[in-house]
């Protein structure tokens, strides 16, 4: 069975958010609000578990873990590795702040991880605290460090919201860190969100961030339904990649091949959608994994809450980064 939405777009992807906590303060997720993230109203990992093995049974193979911050949910080396047991899923992934991960990163590895993403939007220390709230830059380094060392990978990537008068006069610096390693450096545009970190005045289009960094970039033809929205570069002989994640200035809503489901259970078909349909009353009320793919399937079908292709992304409203996990 192959899960799609009414405009004809196949489902391949599933982002999960573990947690909405985080141990940075990032403006544009956090913004200085912590509510939410009851232990009690998250779904527990049997019931997490259960869903994933539904929606592999509808044509999902790549399953990436997300927050919040992923390594503040108790025992996630064990969810990745009872992920790793269902045969259908191909990919899992992770995003993190990378804080955390050094010591860990070799258990999610055995435990079968094989896709990474770290989010680092700054390589001065100054700069990386006056973002994040705290002083974490090395620890975030030498996870990088090591990811990179592992060969688990193939390429390690980085992500780096580009925003105007903070970080932006990095972007040089940053392609000339990335290209010499086995890195996929990602410049994110700057996305609205609800926090009240988001300002558009710090947004940074795709286009300004080309001649920011004036390097001749060769595009890379991806084959793969699981690339992701990021279009990726080389750069002569480098082993470096870049890649650009724009979302605003060059929606990728018609080739979407996503849903977002959070900590509560809640299953999203955009970003920018407030529209959800919640999978813990489902999870409930089905007994078998069949009859629970099945209901999902029913549920999302009669749900028109994949918005058009044809409609702009951004249309008032802002999601909460931290519940859904971006």
């Amino acid at each position: 069975m192959i899960l799609k939405d009414i405009y004809g777009r196949s489902i391949s992807y599933l982002r999960v958010s573990l947690t909405e906590r985080c141990n940075l303060d990032c403006g544009y997720c956090y913004g200085g609000s912590r509510n939410g993230d009851d232990p009690k109203r998250r779904l527990s990992d049997n019931t997490l578990l259960k869903l994933i093995k539904a929606f592999s049974l509808l044509g999902i193979d790549k399953i990436r873990y997300t927050g919040g911050e992923p390594l503040l949910r108790e025992k996630l080396e064990d969810i990745i590795k009872e992920t790793s047991k269902i045969e259908s899923i191909k990919i899992i992934g992770l995003t993190t702040n990378g804080t955390l991960l050094g010591p860990r990163l070799d258990a999610f590895v055995r435990a079968g991880l094989n896709r990474l993403n770290i989010s680092l939007d700054s390589l001065d220390r100054a700069t990386y605290k006056k973002i994040t709230g705290k002083d974490r830059l090395a620890d975030v380094l030498e996870a990088i460090d090591l990811a990179e060392r592992s060969q688990a990978f193939g390429h390690v990537k980085i992500n780096v919201v580009v925003m105007r008068g903070i970080n932006d006069h990095e972007i040089p610096l940053f392609a000339k860190w990335a290209l010499p390693r086995n890195i996929d450096l990602r410049f994110v545009e700057f996305m609205p969100s609800n926090s009240p970190g988001w300002g558009e005045e710090l947004f940074v289009g795709e286009d300004e961030i080309r001649q920011k960094m004036d390097l001749e970039l060769e595009p890379l033809l991806i084959n793969n339904l699981n690339a992701g929205p990021a279009k990726i570069y080389k750069h002569g002989d480098y082993p470096g990649r870049i890649g650009f994640v724009s979302a605003i200035s060059r929606s990728f809503c018609a080739r979407c091949n996503r849903l977002r489901l959070t900590s509560r259970g809640d299953l999203l078909g955009c970003l920018y959608d407030g529209s959800s349909i919640e999978l813990g009353p489902i999870v409930k009320e089905t007994g078998s994994i069949d009859e629970l793919a099945r209901m999902i399937e029913y549920s999302f079908r009669e749900k028109l809450y994949r918005k058009s292709p044809d409609i702009n992304i951004i249309n008032g409203f802002k999601p909460s980064m931290r519940e859904i996990g971006g």
